[in-house]
């Protein structure tokens, strides 16, 4: 063979060897790497095409009432849903309009191709071979929900117009990804900063409305709800919703310390949730470097933004002893027999506070539902202790307050945690406080 034909065909063979590792790289990245990235893409073909041809698995609520089924049409198969009222969670699964909520997020697995069995997945990939499709169960209990409701498959193009137009945004899943400033809820977390950081919870500090400690603060002032002057313990602020108490504590610990245990409670980051969830701030800067704004953030106002669920998270964390749990809708994926395929049950992501300092805001926020004079009594339980604790967030110039009730029963073993907001509403303990009462009672067939 001539130098020049071995020359040519070295060469050749160096480019098909070269072709085929970039093949390779490309189809590992696809099919191994990118796996996660395909299979929540709302606009897979794959995951569109398998809802229109077949039906899709079920999503049941925790005792097994179907919150969403296929039934089949003239076009295939569409969805429906029987409660409105968890429409921004069960999402939407649609040949049109894709895949959100929990249709999205557990999309494999309602499909039959549930990451749990991989040889299910692989064998229909490749081979074509589909499972019979099983079910998706979540922590939801429907019986808490409002009446339910189908959506007419017929009118899919409309119900979508309607939504995505309505100014009230009834898709966008409010407790996950609605951000708000939480008022005198987030009173937690600066009592947790100056617990664990040696302040004296029985210390009095005297209050007189307005307030302000010099007068570098120029015309600005932190205002007393109830027009307060005395003297108050950290019991009494957590009772009455002192935030000029509050708002010395703040100081006195400062901001340093206050930003560390936000960080703690998870405030500024997103939760880690299997449907999307928004991250929420401290402050627009991350930090807390002004006295005015360490004072405003203390009682829960300043630049705090958090969601509903990122509150819940706080006060699980104050009823599980300090310790915060993973929050997820899902529970168990199950096959078309029923059997349990794969259950969803995160651990805990880590001790936040200490036991005893947990317990010590357990029973101050027992106060605050069942003490004299409490904001919080609204949400009382016969024969139940319930933690809590209200919250007026004010708004938006212009815009009435938002109301908060964010607890836990029953207080020494809770088996429940509400947070309820009640958007442009009155105080939260006249509005916000009744309703996560009810709520709690529904969960605990009180």
């Amino acid at each position: 063979m001539s130098t020049p034909i071995a020359a040519n065909i070295r060469s050749l063979t160096l480019a098909l060897a070269v072709a085929f590792l970039v093949t390779s790289v490309g189809v590992s990245y696809w099919t191994i790497l990118a796996s996660d990235q395909l299979a929540n893409d709302p606009f897979n073909p794959r995951l569109i095409a398998a809802s229109h041809d077949r039906p899709r698995g079920a999503i049941l609520d925790r005792s097994g009432a179907p919150l969403a089924t296929s039934e089949k049409s003239t076009n295939g198969f569409v969805r429906s849903y029987k409660d409105q009222s968890l429409a921004q969670v069960v999402g939407y699964a649609s040949v049109q309009f894709g895949l959100s909520g929990v249709e999205a997020a557990y999309a494999e697995s309602l499909i039959g191709q549930d990451r749990a069995d991989p040889i299910s997945i692989w064998r229909a990939r490749y081979l074509g071979e589909r499972q019979a499709v099983g079910s998706v169960v979540l922590g939801i209990d429907e019986k808490i929900q409002k009446a339910a409701a189908v959506v007419d498959p017929q009118r899919q193009q409309l119900a979508m117009d309607q939504l995505n137009k309505a100014p009230d945004h009834p898709l966008l899943n409010r407790a996950a990804q609605g951000l708000y400033p939480p008022g005198s809820t987030f009173k937690v977390v600066t009592a947790s900063a100056a617990l664990e950081s040696g302040f004296d919870p029985t210390n009095k500090l005297r209050v007189d409305d307005p307030y302000q400690p010099d007068r570098s603060w120029g015309d600005y002032f932190v205002r007393s709800a109830s027009h307060a002057h005395g003297l108050f313990d950290m019991s009494d602020g957590f009772r009455l919703s002192e935030n000029i108490y509050f708002a010395q504590v703040g100081l006195q610990i400062g901001g340093g310390k206050l930003a560390e245990y936000a960080k703690r409670f998870g405030v500024g980051a997103t939760p880690k949730l299997d449907l999307p969830g928004a991250k929420g701030q401290l402050s627009q800067s991350g930090v807390l470097d002004r006295p005015t704004l360490v004072a405003d953030t203390s009682y829960g106002q300043g630049e705090l933004l958090v969601s509903p669920l990122q509150m819940a998270l706080i006060y699980a964390a104050i009823g599980n002893g300090g310790v915060m749990p993973t929050p997820h809708y899902a529970t168990e994926v199950r096959d078309a027999e029923g059997h349990v395929v794969r259950q969803v049950a995160p651990g805990p992501q880590g001790q936040v506070v200490s036991a005893n300092t947990a317990k010590t805001l357990t029973t101050m926020l027992v106060g605050a539902v069942a003490g004299p004079g409490a904001f919080a009594f609204g949400a009382k339980i016969p024969g139940v202790d319930v933690a809590g604790k209200t919250g007026t967030a004010e708004n938006r110039p212009g815009e009435a307050p938002h109301g908060w009730f964010v607890g836990f029963a029953p207080a020494q073993a809770p088996t429940v945690v509400v947070a309820v907001i009640v958007e442009n509403a009155a105080e939260g303990g006249v509005t916000a406080a009744p309703l996560g009462g009810q709520v709690m009672r529904a969960a605990l067939g009180k």
